[in-house]
């Protein structure tokens, strides 16, 4: 029986009731049953948050949709044949033969892969709206699992969140700057640094014991890296983060193993002297290995002024540029602390808290004068 044949009420239950793997490979069948998913499914669809490309290094890459309470996987990604598919059938997808077959989900097969990927890419838009946001999740680990090229994603416009692992014995660097130079201007990037040797660009290896020494050439000032509104990155093997040295964006969240009290003095420096990071609002450093040392050398060092210690010092707290899901907290974690620093050209203050493990840096949208009335 025809779905047409229903009432338009009886079709979009029945369509709200399918998954959304079912309702993505529905939408090839007719123009009509297309423009039917999209009309009745309208509130769903905002409750998406993200369609993620997924390439965890292992499995072959897939796409997941996410919002609140759903992480539902609506298609696999295949650059050659597989065994799983016993039957496939073939759609031109925006001028790309492709194709598909089903084994427990919609599989997408052609070769080369990338236009495979960027037919799908372009057409999950115009499915599901252009105000689901797109991000991108790829990872170096597990490729003697399921050989294949590493990065296996494309650049892809319109993705907004990058998130990187570099987590193999030996990582060839180009590929991750390629991956990054060729990518659109992105919103968050998310970059775990955690491999045991790297291939530079020239050829050469930097081992571990170098990282520190080789930062510069590890993470150059032009990298796309900085320049993300928003970053995330893990970097265990590096005590001078370069990080604290060229980031351009809004907030940034540091783990590493070792923080210099000279890499914390010279940052809050530049910062008041605006020489740069004049768009910062939020970082946060998580040091792993111990707690900051020789904090009133630092404080005394930045140049530090300090809130009476009767007063309560207001807390400093913003909404997050990047939000991982709905479920989320919203607003970057606060920072409450009786030491400040003033930038020198326009006078704003940003909090200075260095607890335990933790430096934190807060910019308030306020001059010293109009911080220091928050506590009259």
């Amino acid at each position: 029986m025809k779905l047409s044949n229903f009432p338009y009420l009886v079709q979009q239950e029945i369509l709200h009731n399918i998954g959304y793997a079912d309702l993505f490979m529905l939408s090839f069948v007719s123009k009509n049953l297309k423009k039917l998913i999209k009309s009745s499914q309208i509130p769903r669809f905002k409750s998406i948050n993200s369609i993620v490309y997924e390439d965890n290094g292992g499995n072959p890459p897939q796409v997941f949709i996410h919002g609140r309470n759903i992480r539902d996987m609506i298609l696999q990604f295949a650059d050659h044949f597989t065994r799983y598919l016993t039957k496939y059938f073939r759609l031109n997808v925006n001028g790309t033969m492709i194709g598909f077959g089903h084994a427990g989900w919609p599989w997408a097969y052609g070769h080369p892969s990338e236009p495979v990927i960027e037919s799908i890419h372009n057409y999950l838009p115009d499915l599901f709206g252009s105000s689901v946001q797109y991000r991108c999740r790829t990872s170096s680990k597990r490729e003697w699992f399921f050989p294949r090229p590493i990065w296996f994603f494309p650049p892809l416009q319109n993705v907004s969140v990058l998130r990187i692992s570099c987590d193999r014995e030996k990582e060839d660097i180009k590929e991750v700057w390629n991956n990054f130079s060729l990518s659109p201007d992105l919103k968050h990037i998310d970059l775990s640094f955690m491999c045991q040797s790297v291939k530079h660009q020239d050829g050469l290896l930097i081992p571990l014991n170098e990282f520190t020494a080789q930062s510069e050439k590890l993470f150059p000032p032009e990298c796309k890296l900085y320049q993300a509104e928003s970053i995330e990155t893990t970097q265990f093997y590096i005590s001078t983060p370069a990080i604290l040295s060229h980031f351009k964006g809004r907030q940034a969240i540091l783990k590493c193993v070792i923080l210099r009290s000279l890499c914390v003095i010279e940052f809050v420096n530049r910062w008041k002297s605006g020489e740069a990071f004049q768009k910062l609002e939020y970082l946060k450093v998580h040091k792993f290995n111990g707690g900051v040392t020789n904090v009133p050398q630092i404080l005394d060092r930045i140049g530090a002024k300090y809130i009476d210690a009767s007063k309560t010092p207001p807390r400093h707290n913003l909404p997050k540029v990047f939000i991982e899901y709905h479920d989320s907290k919203r607003n970057t974690l606060p920072i409450t602390s009786h030491t400040y620093v003033v930038r020198e050209s326009d006078n704003r203050v940003a909090s200075v808290l260095i607890q335990g493990r933790w430096f934190k840096f807060g910019v308030w949208d306020k001059t010293e004068e109009e911080f220091l009335r928050m506590m009259k």
